[in-house]
């Protein structure tokens, strides 16, 4: 299986979607969004984000677990990742994403 974005509604019926690896692990988590066409616009801004580095920030909690967001051109937060506790995993997971986001299908779970 690819990697995909999957774009569902939760209980509000608001958009969100996240995106997973070949394997189905949950990298990133996006925003809730009131409609079907911002939720797909932010899809669009995570692949091209992903493939730019000044778009991407990495963090800390204060507990040590490491995260990565992408951001869209005007600095406002588009997904975050999952917590990471180990830098290698870490680092997987952020390559995944550059490479496969840009590529990845939208799997609609919405109808």
């Amino acid at each position: 299986m690819p990697a995909t974005f999957e774009l569902k509604t939760n209980d509000d019926n608001q958009y969100l979607f996240n995106f997973l690896n070949s394997k189905g692990e949950l990298i990133l988590m996006s925003s809730e969004y009131d409609n079907r066409e911002d939720a797909v616009q932010a899809i669009k801004e995570v692949r091209t984000g992903s493939l730019m580095s000044n778009q991407i920030a990495a963090g800390k909690v204060p507990e040590g677990d490491m995260f990565f967001v992408i951001k869209d051109t005007t600095g406002s937060i588009i997904v975050k990742s999952v917590l990471y506790n180990s830098a290698m995993v870490f680092d997987n997971a952020l390559h995944t994403v550059k490479d496969n986001a840009c590529v990845a299908e939208i799997v609609d779970l919405t109808a």
